[in-house]
């Protein structure tokens, strides 16, 4: 969410400063006194160091040192640092006096203290915007942005929204209401829709969040449009300047410099997002030593009856679109895609999903992995690389994806996990598209750490007793 994002980064640089502290602290004591002494806690520098991060905190809570950041240059991010540490060493030897302390501690530690606090703050600032703004922004976890516009307002907008170097966000397209110009691209962005196409192409792309400026004359259906975008799982960011709306706005914020309205179905506090990846990270890396336990009793027998390459390989869609490599043991013979086809007119699955009892194309191995879900093992490497989660929706393949109704995209507004509620309510007595979506959706509308929680021990439960399995 865009009110989120500056304080976010704000309590990110926070951190990294405390940490950057710390490391001069022990440099600077280790310098003056010897790096073989130990346990500075123990000795007066223990109060020292508390005092100087309280004070920093004070200073840096108080004082709009974050303002601005990524748009610094060299020169005015080092005025800052050694301004902020000047600040610092002004309110620590103030209160030093006043406690008449001053004279218990050594000036050299002091001078060395700040010296490399300035040194070791400045690089670490400059590789945190170098690591933001060339790397994430462009890579899977940046928030994908469409911006809906009129031809006239696209390129302020667009040139605008680059100058604050907005390191979370990625504009990956436009939506140019006024005219149909698709195809062409304005200040290097692609325009991909107009209004009559807006929502198809948006529900079949990568898009986590739009951006919409656009003026209201009361003849295009704006109000429709924000809802059915808020129903896909998209963030929608309006600009203020939008007025006479009917919508309930949801949040009163800021995208770069322009006020907007965002609405959203569900907004996720980032501290359990972030505990949520910190588990799945854990979670995979003992799945991973468990596959690779299991893989070698499993890998013989795989190969032996079928063969062909032991992992089965399938692009899937997750969040908000985003296409992935999903890894399994293969329990099918290695010409299973090809032989689907003839299979479709035997689908029991009402939907867009295909499913077959007793399916042919299945190994008498695969039976066996499929019903202890062993062949899912590999899913884990997915998790690890932040394509999936342990706990979420299921997901899609993309002939699936490609056959959605608008409403359906915002199951995919969380990350597909390797469980999830469809998982662990009888999957394979499930022949219902709807059904599966219905889940997803409540899965999200009710999400929390303790429900992955929940249904991981759940998930234990069934496949111990492979309850819902065939």
């Amino acid at each position: 969410m865009i009110n989120k994002s500056k304080n976010q980064d704000k309590t990110l640089l926070e951190i990294l400063d405390v940490i950057c502290i710390i490391i001069s602290f022990i440099i600077a004591y280790g310098l003056r006194f010897g790096f073989k002494e130990a346990g500075f806690f123990n000795t007066q520098y223990g109060f020292i160091f508390v005092l100087i991060i309280l004070s920093y905190l004070c200073i840096f809570n108080t004082n709009d040192f974050y303002s601005g950041i990524f748009k610094r240059g060299f020169f005015k991010e080092f005025v800052s640092v050694f301004n902020q540490n000047v600040l610092l060493a002004l309110l620590t030897s103030g209160i030093l006096f006043i406690l008449q302390k001053s004279a218990n501690y050594s000036r050299i530690f002091f001078a060395c203290f700040f010296s490399f606090n300035i040194l070791i703050t400045y690089i670490v600032r400059q590789y945190f915007k170098i690591i933001l703004l060339a790397y994430f922004k462009k890579s899977r976890s940046s928030l994908k942005t469409m911006i809906i516009t009129t031809s006239e307002q696209a390129q302020s907008i667009i040139t605008k929204l680059r100058s604050e170097r907005l390191w979370e966000y990625e504009i990956t397209g436009l939506g140019i209401v006024d005219k149909d110009i698709v195809g062409e691209y304005l200040c290097g962005i692609e325009v991909k829709s107009n209004w009559d196409n807006l929502l198809n192409v948006i529900t079949k792309d990568v898009v986590d969040e739009v951006f919409i400026s656009i003026p209201y004359d009361g003849t295009m259906e704006l109000n429709e449009t924000v809802l059915a975008l808020e129903n896909m799982g998209i963030t929608v960011n309006l600009s203020i300047a939008t007025f006479e709306l009917n919508i309930q706005e949801k949040t009163i914020t800021y995208f770069g410099d322009y006020p907007v309205l965002t609405f959203s179905t569900r907004v996720f506090n980032k501290g359990s997002l972030i505990l949520k990846r910190c588990i799945d990270i854990l979670g995979s890396i003992v799945g991973l030593i468990i596959t690779v336990i299991v893989g070698i009793f499993v890998a013989p027998a795989i190969l032996i009856e079928s063969p062909g390459p032991l992992i089965f390989s399938q692009t899937r869609v997750g969040k908000n679109g985003r296409r992935f490599k999903i890894y399994k043991f293969r329990s099918m013979y290695a010409d299973a895609e090809e032989r689907k086809v003839a299979l479709l007119g035997q689908n029991e699955m009402d939907g867009f999903m295909f499913k077959m009892t007793n399916d042919p194309r299945v190994t008498k191995v695969g039976k066996f992995i499929r019903k202890t879900s062993i062949d899912e093992l590999p899913q884990f490497f997915n998790v690890l690389r932040g394509d999936m989660s342990l706990v979420g929706t299921r997901p899609p393949t993309e002939d699936e994806f490609l056959h959605y109704e608008s409403r359906h995209k915002r199951r995919l507004s969380l990350k597909p996990g390797i469980t999830g509620l469809w998982q662990v309510s009888g999957r394979s007595d499930i022949d219902n598209f709807e059904d599966v979506v219905k889940m997803d959706l409540d899965y999200i509308d009710e999400w929390s750490v303790l429900l992955d929680i929940k249904l991981m021990l759940k998930t234990m439960y069934v496949v111990l007793f492979r309850v819902g399995a065939k």
